[in-house]
Parts: structure tokens; sequence; C-alpha cells
């Protein structure tokens, strides 16, 4: 861990609120509820008490010993061969998580902003801005996440405010009417949309661990869970009768649109949307990030520039040749695919915290302690 390159505390919690609720309120919901059916939203509920598993395990690696990183603690436990094994596969969940976001903002902007948009264009700024994030220090990111996050906040209240018109809660019943299994089967197909702690691993080793680290963290995804599942219950409550009309791209818009009556008033909202989509950018710049540094670690050769330039390249083409349309997006990220990537989500925060507690001493040398004095690892 370099000095001087490292997130406080809130900055990490500001981040972690920001990639949190990115994409998750996009067109997840939509996608559920054509899938699943009105009980749809029990498949987000999941998911995401599952995300509160995950993020335990990566808040007890990140204050027992915060001057580990993710690289760190792989290299001493595994060795060089291993690590790189397991560093490669985790890439490989990065990067679809990378294909599904870049997708969704290319559906958002097709659908509400610019029908005849050139996405081989304008995918072109979105990697140049996280490919500035990969080569900078982490302090970069956290310090814009600080900036932007009340802005976000503030705009993700005021759509949720808009939508509460359009709450209809008697239409989600009967509740399970059509029994577990429809919601069993959504658990199964969805959950590459989900496990953003793994995206914050690229903070261990980084972090000012500070008082109310734990608390802060927890706080930051009880709000932005509860944000998500707002915006998820309207839309299901709206179309659970209709749920045959729904496309990959309904999402929450289409229900501001509906409330606000924009076709008599314009849509003002967009500007809020404007607003939230900087969490988008910075969950992306988040995730590349990730994936030019595991590389890095995998392939120690070349500078950080040449490593950010392979992987925009990469991504470029699969996302603009390969993966050119939504459905195909849909297709890749719900096949047999996610039964190897995703384990990534659940086993490696739980094998850095088991493999942490075995190979180090505790060391709470950032934590300040009574008297100014910090306790350090002798």
């Amino acid at each position: 861990m370099e000095k001087g390159k490292q997130i406080s505390t809130k900055q990490f919690v500001c981040l972690e609120f920001l990639t949190s609720i990115a994409i998750k309120m996009f067109m997840l919901p939509a996608l559920i509820l054509r899938t699943v059916g009105k009980d749809g939203y029990l498949v987000m509920v999941v998911h995401i008490l599952f995300e509160f598993i995950t993020l335990t395990f990566l808040l007890i690696t990140a204050k027992r010993n915060p001057d580990k990183t993710l690289f760190d603690i792989l290299r001493d436990s595994c060795g060089r061969v291993l690590s790189r094994v397991i560093v490669g596969v985790t890439v490989m969940f990065l990067f679809v998580k990378s294909v599904i976001v870049t997708g969704e903002i290319k559906i958002f902007f097709n659908i509400i902003m610019y029908r005849d948009i050139n996405w081989a264009v304008l995918i072109l700024p979105l990697l140049a801005l996280a490919g500035a994030f990969a080569v900078r220090p982490l302090r970069a990111m956290g310090r814009t996440a600080e900036l932007i996050t009340p802005v976000v906040l503030l705009a993700t209240l005021v759509l949720s405010a808009l939508l509460f018109g359009e709450l209809q809660l008697d239409n989600l019943l009967p509740f399970l009417g059509e029994g577990i299994q429809p919601v069993t089967k959504g658990i199964l197909t969805f959950p590459m949309w989900f496990g953003d702690v793994t995206v914050m691993m690229l903070f261990l080793g980084n972090i000012k661990i500070s008082k109310g680290f734990v608390v802060g963290a927890y706080a930051s995804k009880i709000v932005s869970s509860l944000l998500i599942m707002l915006f998820s219950v309207v839309l299901f409550s709206a179309y659970a009768n209709i749920s045959t009309l729904i496309d990959y791209g309904n999402n929450v818009s289409n229900m501001t649109q509906l409330s606000l009556g924009s076709q008599e008033y314009g849509r003002f909202d967009l500007l809020f949307y404007c607003i939230w989509l900087l969490s988008v950018f910075i969950k992306f710049s988040a995730l590349f990030t990730l994936i030019v540094r595991s590389t890095r670690f995998i392939v120690t050769k070349g500078s950080d520039h040449l490593h950010a330039f392979v992987c925009a390249l990469a991504l470029y083409i699969v996302c603009v040749f390969v993966f050119n349309n939504e459905e195909s997006v849909f297709l890749f990220a719900t096949s047999p695919v996610k039964y190897f990537l995703y384990p990534v989500v659940y086993v490696l925060p739980l094998f850095l915290t088991v493999a942490s507690l075995i190979k180090y001493k505790p060391n709470y040398h950032d934590l300040p302690l009574k008297g100014g004095l910090k306790c350090r690892n002798k």
C-alpha cells in the first residue's frame, strides 16, 4: 500500500453507496418482472441479503488488516500461480459485469435520450473516463465519489418522491400466488446483476480506517437497498397485471413519465436521471480499475497505461462487435456461464477473510485509540 494513495472512511462509504445503487434500478426490475412475475421483487430481496453477508466478510478483512490489499492476501496465502488463477477468474466475472453495465447505459440513452445514437462513438468517452481513473491513485475516485454522492442522493430521493403517486401495493397480491418456483427460477437466473460488494475489494489495503467505518458501511448499504427496493416495488405494482407487455427497455423513467404527465409538462425528470447516471459512471470506473489492476497482477510486465489501453480495447471490441444488442447481453449473462463466474461473489470475500485470519495477526494500526495513540502489530 503506497502512502498518499488511500481513500478515507467517508469516501469508502460514498463509493459503496454509488456502486450499490447503480444499475439495479435501470432495467433489472423489468427483466425480473418479465421472467418471474409480480413476486419477482423477492428475487431482489434475496440477492441483496446475500450482499449484506459478503459485505460483512469484506469489512472484517478491511478492518482487521487495513494494510493488506486483495492481491497481498491472495499472493501470501495461495502463492504466485494459484493466486493468478483466482484473479483470472475474477477478471472474467468483472468483465461480464462491465458488459452488463455498458449494455444498459446504451439502452438508457437509446430509449430515453437519442434513438439513433452511435454506440461505437458514445462508448469511447466512457472508456476514456474509466481509463483515466484506472491509471490514477484511488484517492481520485474517492474524492470524486465524495463530491457527487450528495447530488446523486438528492436526485434519487426526488425521483423516489415522483413515483409515490404510482404506488399500488394491492396489485402485488396474492403473495406467492404462483408458488415459490418462479422466485427460485429468478434467483438462479439473475445473479450477474448483483454481487457489487466484489467491486469494493478494489479498495482493500487502501482505506484509512476510522471510527464509524463499519456503521457507515452498513448504513450506506441499507439506504441504497431501500431505495432500490422502492423503485422496484413501484414498477412491479404498476405492471403486475400486464407483465407480458414488459420489454428490456422498460425502467423507472417510464414510471416518472406517467406520473408527471410528461406529454403536457415536459420531462424535467431527465435532469435528475442525468445526475443519477454519475453513480453508474463511478461504478463502471471502479469495475474497470479493478480489471486493470488485476491484469497488472497477472501479467507483471508493462505499464499501467498499457494495461488500461489493452483492457479498454478488449472491452470496446466485445461491447461494440460481439454483444451489439440488449438481447445478446441478456442471453449471455443468464447463460450457464453464471454458474462458473458468480461463485466469485460469495467464495472470494469469505476466502479473503479466512486467509487473513490464518495468515496474519491483527493489525489495527489505522484505528486511533484514547490518548491519540495508534495500535500497531508488534
